[in-house]
């Protein structure tokens, strides 16, 4: 009999206690009054609320956030997206994009990002790297590159960011060659550095060495596929 009663009372506080909670998350206390945004989007609040279907003036508790990040994750050029409830009537929305770190050519030059995928060229996208030696006639934007050069060209930028932003700062081309020869230049002056494909992250941190000491000259080419040995020649006389 006790328990029952127990029992009776614990059903009877549950009910009450949901009946309060359905009570409380509907005070306009918690009514959605703003939408702070996160990331590197340049989405608008408005068009963010647009998408997520997200509703200014619904209690917070009542929104789907998982929903509202599902939305926006599938928008072009978004490679994550978090929603999150913030203080008494406010939503935090993170939103990362993807950002151009090359170029590649296509039927018209693109932007490349740090994933992989393929962005248009925007009137603010500043001046990037090119990846020269191939040309990807059928890429659209959005889609991601799926190519062995490009690879290796965004693990190369990445080492040498990650050294040398300075120097990285430099870097006009990431060239291949039809010998499979993988190649860098740098602005001014056009001097060139031969790398080795099996050893990006070595070659990355000679390379940047041989610049911090001064020794990288205009007009010339280091080849640095021959262990610790750097074959310095003429770009005129050339040695490929």
């Amino acid at each position: 009999m006790k328990f029952f009663v127990k029992l009776v009372l614990l059903i009877f506080a549950v009910a009450i206690g949901r009946f309060a909670y359905e009570k409380a998350v509907d005070l306009p206390l918690f009514a959605l009054k703003e939408i702070e945004l996160e990331g590197n989007s340049l989405l608008e609040p408005d068009s963010v609320l647009r998408i997520s279907e997200l509703e200014m003036g619904k209690s917070i508790y009542r929104q789907n956030i998982k929903y509202a990040a599902d939305r926006i994750s599938v928008q072009s050029g978004v490679i994550g997206c978090s929603v999150n409830r913030g203080f008494i009537s406010s939503i935090s929305i993170r939103i990362d994009s993807a950002r151009p770190v090359l170029m590649i050519n296509g039927d018209k030059p693109y932007g490349l990002s740090g994933e992989g995928m393929i962005l248009p060229i925007e009137r603010n996208t500043p001046d990037l790297p090119m990846v020269t030696g191939r040309k990807f006639s059928r890429v659209k934007c959005y889609e991601t590159l799926n190519d062995p050069d490009i690879v290796y060209a965004l693990e190369l930028y990445r080492e040498l960011l990650s050294i040398s932003p300075e120097f990285c700062k430099r870097l006009s081309e990431i060239n291949f060659g039809d010998d499979g020869t993988m190649k860098i230049v740098l602005a001014p002056g056009g001097t060139m550095a031969v790398i080795n494909k099996r050893d990006i992250h070595d070659s990355a941190r000679r390379i940047c060495a041989l610049d911090k000491n001064e020794i990288l000259e205009e007009s010339r080419i280091f080849d640095l596929r021959f262990g610790p040995v750097v074959v310095e020649s003429s770009i005129k006389k050339g040695i490929l």
